[in-house]
């Protein structure tokens, strides 16, 4: 799925998914998404593209089909107290197919929802029955199904293992001839999806050659790295589209060159690693940054302890194939050695400086990280991070400093509403001069602070603050707290309505739109009057009184 966490939708009413469903209403789906989501959810709903809707008895979750440009899969599951949804579309958010399912619910209730019974992944997924099917096999009816039906990098692997090496090295002559003329091509160089297929074409032809040719390969990898670089630097295998930028990525090329890698003698291994790291230290550009975080994926298990000591003995190592080493590393570090090597690489990442910070910290060690947050020679802002921000208050708190002062300091380095909750926490409270601080720098932080603790007549006084928040921020907060604020809310609206009636085009009319559809849920008859005066006298404007049709 492209969505690796769910989306939250609301506060369960009971332990049992569909009892939570059941009990949600139109405005409940209004309130979990965007006005314009909720709006193509809606028409996706009153279209019959929700295809399915079914009940998972065993492990307590729904899952919907809905039909857009493909069959999208959404799951609805409990967590924590709270319902979540997850929808196999690109959409960063509720997206448009779960506020339709979720309207089904709605508008047809639960008693015609298919229940069914399964615990994990279905047959098909998970392959179980063609496992069990190949078990039942003879060794002979095997080898003819492998032979049928294997894929031809497969084929051409298996074949490669057994050439003589003069035909081994002409195989490789041959690809790399081909590869490099690849950046020469125009057409392909313009064509980062083509230029990947063509170098996978041509690095599969190697499969099978990789310890035979291995000094080869390694270099033919580089120039490919290399090339891809200048490539970019030359305006090339990057295209420019209206919504996103196209760019050389390949998760094929990452993979083949951590498995070729892998596979290396460690000897090899380590001083190939070196190479290969000093060429992705030059790139000006992330896409290759898969094979930099899967560093630890080039050695096996057997191999961590040959592999500390080659880091402890090598002193002039990179300080960045240290860092890119140390999560693999640190169950064969003792402490001394922890603390030696985190003092080096804690330049190169803020997560090893957080680590270093919490190493001297279990050993009581506070004097010390203070001076290694406050004094760092380059001018890092560490107190920027909230974890570091966290650890310098608890230990100014231990060493019995002005905690009053601290908290002013770190509030102005790190305006968190997370920190404000840190510096409660410790104090008890939460100076005004703090929440002064963090109002300057990011108001939104300071109001979702306010939230958090309740403090609802702050959190209004604040939204209300002239030019402090955008349009969009104080919509949303009016909108989550309409029923606290029904009048003040109401006022809001009107104001939007009006200031967003001086301006022409979509934006303008979607938000007078979406400010009616808020005001309907305070006071209907209101909204009616308004979308009536609308019509009365803004009937040339079309496109408004066609996006308002309905009030």
């Amino acid at each position: 799925m492209e969505n690796t966490y769910g989306e939250y939708l609301f506060e369960a009413t009971s332990e049992l998914i569909m009892e939570c469903l059941a009990g949600i209403s139109e405005e409940d789906v209004r309130d979990s998404s965007d006005y314009k989501v909720f709006r193509r959810g809606q028409e996706y709903y009153q279209e019959g593209m929700v295809e399915d809707f079914l009940h998972n008895i065993a492990n307590n979750t729904a899952v919907a089909t809905v039909k857009g440009t493909k069959e999208y899969r959404i799951e609805f599951y409990l967590e924590e107290g709270s319902i979540y949804s997850t929808c196999d579309c690109p959409y960063n958010g509720v997206c448009k197919h779960t506020v339709a399912a979720l309207l089904l619910i709605v508008h047809e209730g639960t008693d015609n929802i298919k229940t069914f019974a399964h615990t994990g992944p279905t047959t098909i997924e998970s392959l179980d029955f063609l496992k069990k099917y190949l078990k039942s096999l003879s060794k002979k009816d095997l080898v003819l199904l492998v032979m049928k039906f294997a894929p031809l990098d497969f084929v051409t692997e298996v074949q490669n293992r057994e050439v003589p090496g003069t035909d081994a090295e002409a195989i490789f002559r041959k690809t790399e001839k081909k590869i490099r003329k690849f950046f020469e091509d125009d057409e392909l160089l313009y064509d980062p999806e083509g230029m990947e297929k063509a170098l996978m074409l041509q690095l599969n032809q190697l499969k099978g050659l990789e310890t035979r040719i291995a000094v080869e390969i390694g270099e033919l990898i580089l120039f490919i790295i290399r090339s891809i670089e200048q490539a970019f630097n030359e305006g090339y295998l990057y295209l420019d589209h209206y919504y996103q930028d196209d760019y050389f990525e390949s998760e094929a090329f990452c993979e083949y060159v951590i498995a070729y890698v892998k596979q290396l003698p460690f000897k090899a291994k380590t001083y190939y690693l070196g190479q290969l790291d000093q060429v992705l230290n030059e790139m000006s550009y992330d896409t290759f940054y898969t094979i930099e975080e899967s560093y630890h994926r080039f050695f096996l298990e057997p191999e961590r302890p040959d592999l500390r000591s080659f880091v402890v003995r090598e002193a002039a190592l990179p300080v960045s194939l240290v860092s890119r080493l140390y999560e693999f590393l640190e169950p064969e570090l003792d402490t001394d050695e922890r603390e030696a090597m985190l003092r080096i690489i804690s330049k190169t990442k803020q997560e090893h400086f957080i680590t270093l910070c919490r190493l001297l910290y279990e050993q009581n060690r506070f004097r010390e990280i203070l001076d290694l947050i406050k004094e760092d020679p380059d001018g890092r802002n560490h107190l920027g991070d909230f974890q570091v921000a966290a650890t310098y208050l608890e230990v100014a708190h231990k060493l019995n400093l002005n905690i009053d002062e601290v908290s002013e300091e770190v509030a102005g380095k790190c305006p968190r509403a997370s920190l404000l909750q840190k510096i409660k926490t410790l104090k008890g409270i939460v100076g005004g001069r703090c929440e002064e601080i963090v109002r300057q720098q990011d108001p939104e932080e300071l109001l979702t602070f306010y939230e958090e603790e309740n403090r609802m007549k702050d959190a209004l006084a604040l939204i209300q603050e002239p030019d402090l928040f955008y349009d969009e921020v104080a919509f949303a907060f009016f909108k989550k707290n309409r029923k606290h604020f029904p009048a003040e809310t109401e006022s809001f609206l009107r104001d939007r309505i009006e200031e967003n009636l001086k301006h022409t085009g979509k934006n303008h009319y979607e938000r007078i739109a979406e400010s009616l559809d808020l005001m309907k849920q305070i006071n209907s008859e209101r909204s009616r009057q308004i979308a009536e005066e609308i019509r009365a006298n803004f009937n040339r404007r079309r496109s408004l009184i066609e996006i308002i049709r309905g009030y």
